[in-house]
């Protein structure tokens, strides 16, 4: 468990090295996962179960569009996910929809912080990152 975890802590944001930016410059943005877990019925904790995929580290997230795109790692790149719904609210845009029998959410703040949440059988997984608008 510790090492997918460190493989996932281990990834180094563009976002961590810049000073903070107002993710709401476009509708798109490109977002990095840096820390991820998953909660089983049980009470297990640990890393989400990808089904022997390696884990997404890089995606773009398109409004207009309503795709999420992976860009890394270079094994997933270009794997797409629809999104069903779109909100942009105050200081926030909230995204959602369901995939393979998952039904997800992802949250970006105007803060530059992302958060995924995606819920399963059983489970429900917790990931957080951080986005830049893509210009």
């Amino acid at each position: 468990m510790k090492s997918k975890m460190g493989v996932l802590a281990a990834v180094v944001t563009l976002a961590a090295l810049l000073p903070a930016v107002q993710a709401f410059a476009g509708d798109t943005w490109v977002c990095s996962i840096s820390e991820a877990v998953a909660v089983d019925e049980d009470g297990t904790i640990g890393p989400p179960d990808t089904g022997g995929l390696v884990a997404p580290t890089f995606l773009r997230v398109d409004a207009d569009k309503k795709l999420v795109t992976l860009l890394a790692p270079e094994e997933r790149r270009g794997q797409v996910t629809k999104i069903d719904t779109a909100h942009q609210g105050e200081r926030v845009w909230v995204f959602s929809g369901v995939e393979n029998q998952r039904a997800w959410s992802l949250v970006i703040a105007d803060s530059g912080q992302m958060t995924l949440s995606v819920t399963t059988d059983g489970a429900v997984w917790s990931v957080f990152g951080n986005a830049l608008p893509e210009d």
